[in-house]
């Protein structure tokens, strides 16, 4: 992640400044409210001001098919711009996830890592990790990883800073199917929280939702005029 914000108020300052990141999304609302409006009421754009052309269309079924085409492209530029934010976010409530006593606790007394994931990683009496600030990581569909930045001797580098990783799909010991289950409903609790406390979530998600449900609508629609 190239940024992180000490706040939301700082991150809903960032996206309601980034001009060119509001304008994508206007972009792909836009098209995808256009794309709806002609699936669902029928309308017909007989003129389209371009400056210097008044264009008449007169193929209104090949208009839909380029309204398909400019909401994916949409997408794909609002996506670019918008990941940077989905980081962020994610971040927040993965930090909020590790911060659950149930989910890890670092315990200086014991020497030892405790809830669930302490099941995974047992103690952190190796001085070269980071024990108190692990990271959560996504690494694909239900692929969840830990992280824990380390410093070991080089050589010829001297120390060498880097990341110690567990995966988490991988079930030896103590740490088994049930335990990852366990974390993936506190990980969707947390979710959940993020979706309805903060209304980055949705203003991140709702292009997308919008775009995906013009997309729905004309893909039924061609399906129904068969």
């Amino acid at each position: 992640m190239s940024e992180r914000y000490e706040s939301v108020e700082q991150l809903r300052s960032a996206m309601d400044e980034d001009k060119l990141f509001q304008s994508k999304r206007k972009a792909l609302v836009f098209v995808s409210l256009l794309l709806l409006a002609l699936v669902f009421t029928g309308a017909q754009i007989k003129e389209a001001n371009t400056f210097i052309f008044k264009i008449d269309f007169t193929n209104h079924e090949g208009l839909r098919y380029l309204l398909v085409l400019a909401v994916l492209a949409c997408m794909l530029r609002y996506y670019s711009y918008s990941e940077k934010y989905h980081n962020v976010l994610f971040w927040i409530w993965s930090d909020k996830l590790l911060s659950d006593y149930d989910v890890y606790y670092l315990d200086p007394e014991a020497n030892a890592i405790t809830g669930v994931i302490g099941r995974k990683v047992d103690s952190y009496s190796n001085g070269n990790f980071d024990m108190e600030n692990p990271i959560y990581c996504r690494s694909g569909f239900l692929k969840r990883k830990l992280a824990f930045r380390a410093s070991e001797p080089h050589d010829y580098f001297g120390v060498v800073h880097t990341k110690k990783y567990f995966d988490l799909n991988h079930y030896v010991g103590r740490w088994q199917p049930a335990d990852f289950r366990f974390l993936l409903r506190k990980e969707l609790k947390y979710r959940l929280e993020a979706w309805f406390k903060y209304r980055e979530t949705l203003d991140l998600l709702s292009p997308y939702l919008l775009g995906w449900s013009s997309l729905l609508a004309f893909s039924l629609s061609l399906i129904c005029s068969w």
